[in-house]
């Protein structure tokens, strides 16, 4: 059922009743009744009840009354039935009037997109007292002081103040008991009333673009599950503990948080996503994250963080996502990553890097790395030990960088890994090394030969015809030279525990779930089970060669030794003759 009239459209209705086919507010009904009212800028009530008029205001369906509207006496429809108002840009004093005379009615949500500081003097608890939303969301900056209006709500869940500059009041309101969701944005609030820590149901804080500093109310909601608390003034946390154990997501993103400490995060058991993005933290504690063993996205970009080390990723084995870019990153230990068992994505995006990290290779789930805008410049940028290593990646972005030198390592991609080569081919065509280095085009176009048309059509230009014309036949045994140097290379990755377990997870994908998959030929017993051989073992690093080397050593020590002992037996019988 519609009913309207001009500055104010009202429609109440009910799936369970009949409703008119064509009715653009259907989308509105619910099973139970519902009125839904609009005040636009129009609002023309009359302040006073006209004496020659003795009956009430008659609502009629989809027509205006040529009555007069008391604003005292609207006489709405339904006074039993949840109403949802929403006041666009109308008249201060005429809306105000509006809402006392209607006091009577259920209304459970009111909207403001306009906002008149009369509606300060109007005590919504003891006009609406079943009132469960408020929300102010302006697109202009406004002056309000709710400390009437807002403070005796009993059953207020949703608070929403966008655009509105006020302070909260010091005694603690009833609504406190029944508050699940606060949301400011846009304020000159300075802080949060201590009573709000109180609360056992408000489970989501969103607080952006205010002038809080201090986070210590939030810090003991002991029920609270998400906190989005980005472009704050918000500073130290070193003496901040968050006790909520329910707490999933919490974004500190462009703060000025200069430190945390090890126990901050502790009671945070089920967190699973922190950012930290864009705030001036130096370093971080010992063993930060050891208990947020559920953390999956880890947000620490745009810090001063230079140093990295394994105690800082302690815990974190559920880790899918660690965002590092723009950190001025000076160290990083071999095996920072060791703990990140389950990291799926990496992103050092402009972190000054000179070469890629050897602790990347710790990762044998990691799919996508992200190195683009550093400063790695020569072949020796990216070190074969480490890109044998990274082979399995389906994306390793290198854009922005200064590469002078065609690095070798590139050959020991698999060409069935046609996403990386793809990447790394777009990403070389755009880089100083395409120009700079002659043969860099053919090095591609022979990599690619008799592989797929659409990745080699990109050099297809770039045949041996052209380059015994241009005088770089040269090139043909550079690739074949650099080729034959990354042999040793390929063995590392095969006797990796990483290129086990892809051999592993490559077998069982491929097999139906009823049938064990098979041991490849290639692959002894030993290494097929080493799929969880420790990463951090110096022994993880160490080149086939030189194992080869030691093994060697091993068997000529043992058989001088051997020979030693032999002699000594034989003299001894000598001696006894």
């Amino acid at each position: 059922m519609l009913k309207h009239m001009e500055s104010i459209w009202l429609v109440c209705c009910s799936l369970n009743h009949s409703l008119t086919p064509s009715c653009e507010f259907s989308a509105l009904c619910h099973e139970q009744c519902s009125c839904f009212l609009t005040i636009t800028r129009d609002l023309d009530c009359q302040l006073k009840q006209i004496e020659s008029e003795n009956k009430p205001y008659q609502w009629l369906d989809h027509q205006p009354n040529a009555s007069p509207f008391s604003c005292r006496q609207p006489n709405l429809p339904n006074p039993n039935s949840p109403y949802t108002i929403v006041v666009e840009n109308s008249n201060g004093s005429l809306t105000k009037e509006f809402f006392l005379g209607s006091c009577s009615q259920n209304v459970t949500s009111i909207t403001f997109q306009h906002y008149h500081p009369l509606y300060d003097s109007i005590d919504f608890g003891e006009c609406f007292p079943n009132l469960g939303s408020f929300q102010v969301v302006l697109l202009h900056r406004t002056r309000a002081n709710f400390h009437t209006s807002l403070r005796n709500l009993k059953y207020l869940r949703v608070l929403s103040l966008v655009n509105v500059d006020f302070e909260f009041w010091l005694q603690p309101s009833p609504f406190v008991n029944t508050i699940t969701y606060i949301h400011i944005e846009n304020s000159s609030i300075t802080e949060l009333p201590k009573w709000i820590s109180t609360s056992k149901s408000l489970s989501t804080v969103y607080l952006k673009g205010t002038s809080i500093s201090s986070l210590s109310p939030i810090a003991q909601l002991p029920a609270v599950k998400s906190l989005k608390l980005s472009y704050n003034r918000i500073e130290n946390l070193h003496r901040l503990l968050f006790v909520s154990p329910l707490l999933i997501h919490v974004d500190l993103s462009y703060n000025q948080i200069t430190s945390f400490a090890s126990h901050t995060f502790s009671k945070c058991v089920d967190l699973r996503v922190l950012d930290l993005t864009g705030n001036p933290i130096k370093m971080l504690p010992y063993k930060p994250f050891a208990k947020n063993i559920r953390l999956k996205w880890l947000k620490l970009s745009r810090t001063n963080i230079s140093t990295l080390s394994p105690d800082h990723f302690y815990g974190l084995a559920s880790l899918k996502t660690l965002s590092l870019s723009r950190m001025p990153i000076q160290t990083i230990s071999p095996y920072s990553f060791v703990p990140l068992k389950s990291l799926r994505y990496l992103d050092m995006d402009s972190c000054n890097l000179t070469r890629i990290p050897q602790a990347v290779t710790a990762n044998c789930h990691l799919a996508r790395l992200n190195l683009a805008n550093n400063m790695l410049h020569k072949s020796s940028s990216m070190p074969p030990e480490v890109m044998a290593m990274l082979s399995g990646l389906s994306q390793l972005k290198i854009d922005g960088n200064p590469l002078m030198e065609f690095p070798a390592s590139f050959l020991l991609i698999s060409r069935e890994n046609f996403r990386l080569l793809r990447h790394l081919l777009h990403s070389t065509m755009t880089l100083p090394v395409w120009l700079r280095e002659p043969c860099a085009p053919y090095y591609w176009s022979m990599h690619l030969a008799n592989r797929t048309s659409n990745l080699k059509s990109f050099v297809n230009q770039y045949d041996e015809e052209r380059m015994l014309k241009s005088g770089l036949g040269y090139c043909r045994e550079q690739y074949d030279w650099m080729l034959e140097q990354m042999e040793v290379y390929r063995e590392l990755e095969k006797n990796s525990g990483c290129y086990s377990l892809r051999r592993l997870r490559s077998s069982i994908s491929s097999t139906s779930p009823t049938v064990a998959p098979k041991i490849p030929n290639d692959t002894t017993t030993a290494s097929f089970f080493s799929i969880d051989h420790d990463p951090s073992s110096p022994a993880f690093h160490i080149p086939i060669l030189l194992l080869i080397s030691l093994c060697v050593n091993f068997l000529l020590l043992f058989s001088m030794l051997m020979c030693s002992i032999m002699a000594c037996q034989i003299e001894k019988r000598v001696e006894n003759l």
